[in-house]
């Protein structure tokens, strides 16, 4: 089975959405919607870059209300899902190389590893403002 079916095998299993980006590029470099209005029915609120150094880890949580979408401007790494409900897990082999963005609804656990030799560049898209007096964010280890 190659890399693409089993990632829509994961999609649908653990309930997230993958989006392959259609990449428009000339000499100058290549341009890609990551994610437009009428195909998502969220407002969005928040969009941050994090990087992650190689061998590090992000995330190890979940959120009861917000929704995020990532995509991987740079390097590589894995995204390890897990339901904190059926308590099933997954991991997505997540790259630079392949250009798509993962919706990550309520309540998956998720994290990202850098399995890269150079520093990952993510790109996360939030429905909802992060409020430090309430952050929506609830620590659970699945990728040390």
């Amino acid at each position: 089975m190659d890399d693409r079916s089993k990632t829509q095998k994961v999609a649908k299993f653990m309930k997230i959405k993958i989006k392959n980006l259609k990449i428009h590029s000339d000499e100058r470099g290549w341009l890609a919607e990551i994610l437009r209005e009428d195909e998502i029915k969220e407002k969005i609120k928040q969009v941050y870059v994090a990087t992650i150094k190689p061998g590090f880890v992000r995330g190890n949580h979940y959120h009861l209300k917000r929704k995020e979408w990532f995509f991987v401007l740079k390097g590589e790494g894995k995204l390890y899902l897990k339901d904190s409900k059926t308590k099933r897990k997954k991991i997505l082999k997540i790259s630079e190389k392949v250009k798509r963005v993962i919706e990550i609804p309520p309540k998956i656990i998720h994290a990202i590893k850098n399995t890269g030799k150079e520093t990952l560049y993510l790109v996360s898209i939030q429905n909802d403002l992060y409020d430090p007096k309430n952050p929506d964010t609830f620590p659970e280890i699945i990728c040390k």
